[in-house]
């Protein structure tokens, strides 16, 4: 009767295991699953990144063309007032 009860054990031992097994591959498989889920997920992340480098250096564009034509502007009238005064003296001297 020992050898029986010895084998019963055993035997319920290794149907013990064999769920445990089959319970560590299904957590093993999900774990799978969110590796994956998460390579996708930094793969969109960083496509975001990219994008958002790219939006700021285009923002960073339009907000310096306001500035340039203003300096453009500023040029312009700083220019047309020194030939003004260039002419008015060279017409005093010519006269």
């Amino acid at each position: 009767m020992e050898e029986k009860e010895r084998i019963a054990k055993i035997e319920e031992k290794i149907k013990s295991n064999s769920e445990k097994i089959k319970e560590h591959d299904d957590k093993i498989e999900k774990l799978s699953d969110v590796y994956i889920a998460l390579t996708k997920v930094n793969d969109k992340v960083e496509n975001v990144e990219n994008d958002v480098t790219e939006m700021k250096a285009d923002i960073k564009d339009i907000k310096d063309k306001p500035a340039k034509k203003w300096e453009n502007i500023v040029d312009t009238i700083l220019k047309t007032i020194v030939g003004a005064i260039a002419g008015a003296v060279i017409a005093l001297i010519l006269k």
